[in-house]
């Protein structure tokens, strides 16, 4: 008599459309983190000799660093409507904190955790300060949206930071491994936004600093850092990397929450910044402009799917991560996204080739740091232009002769720059996008004031 389970793997194995080929494993749960104002040459396994981020090149290591990945815009509510949408800027409606148009996400693109949370997962969201919070609509799809900052102040007794609130990283750890926690054998999806690099002004504790800087720390600091005494480029480096290893300090202790869970396995980490920032390269010290450093970000994905140690060099977007997840999770991928996915490029079974970017800033008519109102950039091949409507200084580099943007070849390529303005045009993007602080709340102009975005307006 015919052993039946033998015979019947044999008959399975000859039918039409049947593969003894295993399937990719798919991901339970979803750790989504952002480290605010990172750039991605300032992380290890982007080749940065000091420390600053052995969890992340730990992540990398087992899992596909993307090494030319890019945001669509170097403010934090414009990238983010993108990386949580898979749309671009002119499409979901945050453009800039709070000066063009209603800058709320709009309810005709998706959200990559409303999908999750249809699904079937539990989804929650913490964010470390304003930039991110849920008045700009970032909040669709999340069943809790923490972003109130009053707890803060209340906790470090900081009067005078009411007006720019913003969550120190462990707090943020804190309030996620206890969720995280709370969670147990159910499916999640959990975004955790750091904000401690974004600017010196509110530090790591001084312990922290003291093992981390080599130079001495003003007596009496605590948090809280007005006025920064740092004399030097060296220093102010030092304190900004400082800031990005205390961001690693606390994705570790997610990590470890989820690994003493015994749910990491499971678990697809997506590790991002949503810009980076300037420090003299192109003559100013901040970030609003559309500079090589402030737009290509890192990110990285590991867990189950992912080839442990791959490396995609080609150029890809930050709105190819929600095509790009919900393929992971083996969701449907919704219509009419700007993004593409690029799992199967990374997996060696798609052409190599290099996608174009699209990126914008939009500033406030006072800015205090001289940025225009409006600038647009298009990356194709290897050229980029940066359309400046206000001033007409616009831009073009040829990004593989000279990746610092040190010439400007504009005059010498008008063919070019046309055809790159052609495709901004082409785009939609430079329609509606007028500036005005016309409605801001008094709460709203002090907190972009605080933030640095806004200079002193009629009535201060």
């Amino acid at each position: 008599m015919p052993r039946l389970p033998a015979l019947w793997l044999l008959v399975g194995l000859a039918l039409p459309g049947c593969s003894s080929e295993p399937e990719e494993p798919r991901p339970r749960n979803l750790l989504f983190v952002v480290f605010d104002t990172t750039r991605a040459d300032h992380i290890g396994c982007y080749g940065y000799s000091r420390r600053t981020s052995p969890t992340v090149d730990a992540l990398a290591a087992r899992g596909l660093k993307l090494e030319n990945a890019y945001a669509s815009s170097s403010l934090t509510p414009v990238s983010a409507g993108s990386f949580l949408t898979g749309t671009m800027p002119y499409r979901h409606g945050v453009r800039s904190l709070f000066v063009v148009g209603e800058e709320r996400l709009s309810a005709e693109v998706p959200s990559l955790f409303e999908e999750l949370r249809e699904a079937g997962h539990a989804t929650a969201a913490f964010v470390s300060a304003k930039p991110m919070g849920a008045h700009y609509g970032l909040d669709r799809g999340f069943d809790l949206y923490e972003d109130d900052m009053d707890a803060v102040r209340e906790r470090l007794g900081l009067e005078q930071f009411a007006d720019a609130p913003q969550r120190p990283g462990e707090m943020t750890a804190e309030l996620a491994v206890a969720w995280l926690e709370e969670r147990g054998d159910e499916p999640f999806a959990a975004l955790v936004h750091f904000f401690d690099a974004h600017d010196t002004s509110f530090v790591p504790p001084r312990r922290f600093l003291e093992r981390t800087l080599s130079f001495s720390l003003p007596e009496g600091l605590g948090r809280f850092w007005p006025v920064s005494p740092l004399q030097t480029e060296q220093q102010l480096l030092e304190l900004y990397d400082a800031e990005i290893l205390f961001q690693d300090r606390q994705l570790r202790k997610l990590l470890a929450a989820l690994d003493g869970q015994g749910v990491l396995e499971d678990t697809l980490v997506v590790f991002l910044a949503d810009h980076g920032e300037s420090f003299g390269e192109h003559g100013y010290h901040t970030h609003g402009w559309l500079s090589e450093e402030q737009i290509r970000v890192p990110l990285v994905l590991a867990g189950p799917g992912i080839e442990p140690g791959s490396l995609l060099g080609s150029r890809v977007r930050t709105v190819d991560l929600v095509p790009t997840l919900c393929e992971l999770f083996g969701l449907d991928v919704p219509a009419g996204l700007d993004g593409a996915s690029f799992l199967d490029l990374a997996r060696g079974g798609a052409e190599d080739y290099e996608r174009e970017v699209y990126a914008e800033v939009h500033h406030a008519p006072r800015d205090p740091r001289q940025r225009e109102g409006a600038m647009f950039t298009v990356v194709d091949g290897p050229w980029k232009y940066v359309h400046r409507p206000e001033s007409r200084a616009h831009e073009l580099y040829h990004l593989e002769q000279d990746p610092g943007e040190a010439t400007n070849r504009f005059g010498d390529e008008p063919r070019i720059a046309a055809r790159l303005l052609a495709r901004l045009i082409d785009r939609g993007a430079l329609a509606g996008a007028g500036v005005s602080i016309d409605g801001l709340t008094p709460e709203q102009v002090r907190e972009l004031q605080a933030l640095g975005y806004l200079g002193e307006v009629d009535g201060d």
